[in-house]
């Protein structure tokens, strides 16, 4: 599992356990992609978490959960290259399949 954080404190930071390349490679852009648009689109954490998993579920098969909100921790089960939290501005994401 992977971890990187910037300069740009929580914009920056990301932990994924993804591969760069292939199927999950486009987990990982589609997940960045998906987050942008359920902000731009909701107001709500639970519509956007909503947005997010529903889009996870129709295109890589389910069970997908969507964790979103400015302040929480998590401790999840998650199949195998299907991990990633991240932040957008303050918003936390973390997605996970199980």
């Amino acid at each position: 599992m992977s971890t990187t954080t910037g300069a740009g404190g929580p914009n920056a930071k990301m932990v994924c356990d993804m591969d760069d390349h292939g199927i999950n490679g486009d987990m990982k852009i589609d997940a960045k992609k998906v987050a942008a648009a359920a902000l731009e689109a909701n107001q709500e954490e639970k519509d956007i978490s909503k947005h997010i998993k529903t889009f996870f579920d129709q295109k890589y098969g389910p069970t997908w959960h969507c964790i979103v909100g400015g302040d929480f921790r998590a401790f999840v089960t998650h199949e195998s290259k299907s991990f990633i939290f991240f932040y957008i501005g303050k918003t936390a994401i973390c997605l996970y399949k199980s």
